[in-house]
This record gives C-alpha cells, structure tokens and sequence, in this order.
C-alpha cells in the first residue's frame, strides 16, 4: 500500500529504467500531498541536469512556471508557448490584487468601471487589470468606497501565468466563472 506520491515515484523509476532520452508525464503531481510534490520535483530537477527532456502536463501554474516552455491550452487549443517569462508579458496593463470581504460583489461593481479591464477572482482576493495603476487605482478606490464594498488591502503585483491563462481564456471564449 504506497502513497499517491510514492505511486509516482515508482511509476517515474519504472519509466527511467530503460534510460530515454525524453519522458512524458500526465500530471504527475496531481492528487499527491505537498511534501511529496515537492520531492517529486526535486528529482524532476535532477534528471534535468543529467540532460533528461521531460514533456509533462499539470493544471498547477506553479509547477509551470518551473518548466523552461510552457504551453497553455483550452479545450485542445494551443493559446500560448514560450518561456514563462515571455507568456507573463503577454499580460498587457497592470495588476491590482484586492482583499475584500464580499469578493464577488466587489468583482461585480469592479467588472462596470471603464477603467477596470478585466477582473479575476480567487477567495477572498481580486486581481484587477487596468491600464496604469497610478492613474487607475484612485477611481477604482472610490468606486468601491461609495458601493459600500470593504476591501482590507491592496497592492500591484506581477501577473502570474494562472492570470495570463485566465486572461487569454476570456478573450477566447468570452468571461468565465
């Protein structure tokens, strides 16, 4: 009886047994605990460095942006490939991220501000894109002020690829919940 991380563990052994040059992996970490997750892609860097291509999907953005080359694809549609970097600067404008209690209330009132292009949402936070976020951000401020809506923080982050994949995901197929 072996755990969903060491499954993975010896199901990557097996397939390293016959030393190739190039492994296929289909999203190995998933349903894995987080100590596992992370050995597993501790060995993963390992094998990098012994010259190993390793193709794999996940739907974690995090262990994509460990990858050199990431392709992000809906619905079997390819609707970016590069280096994460370059993907991340494919997100035009400025990142807002906001807590507010009523997240999806502040999400809709956010959503009719001219100066809000888009609006993403994850628990209790919001990230916001809007053109310039020094010129943007006080309308936005108040907006929400004069909705009642109580958002505690807010701070300008970078873009995540998760933020490009949604964004390009919208443009594509219209908004998404």
């Amino acid at each position: 009886r072996l755990s969903g991380g060491m499954k993975q563990k010896l199901a990557l052994a097996c397939t390293l047994v016959h030393t190739p040059r190039i492994v296929f992996l289909d999203e190995p970490t998933t349903g894995v605990d987080p100590v596992s997750r992370r050995d597993f892609w501790r060995i993963l860097s390992g094998l990098l460095r012994t010259g190993l291509t390793i193709v794999l999907t996940t739907p974690y953005m995090d262990e994509a942006e460990r990858c050199s080359l990431v392709g992000m694809m809906d619905k079997g549609r390819l609707l970016a490939y590069d280096s994460p970097g370059a993907i991340r600067s494919l997100m035009k404008g400025r990142v807002i991220e906001l807590v507010c209690a009523a997240a999806r209330d502040s999400a809709r009132r956010l959503s009719r501000i001219a100066e809000v292009r888009e609006v993403q949402a994850f628990g209790d936070r919001l990230n916001i894109l809007v053109d310039d976020a020094g010129r943007d951000w006080p309308k936005v401020r108040r907006e929400l002020e004069q909705g009642g809506m109580n958002c505690s923080r807010w701070r300008e982050i970078s873009p995540s690829l998760e933020n490009v994949f949604i964004s390009l995901m919208k443009q594509r197929s219209g908004n998404i919940e």
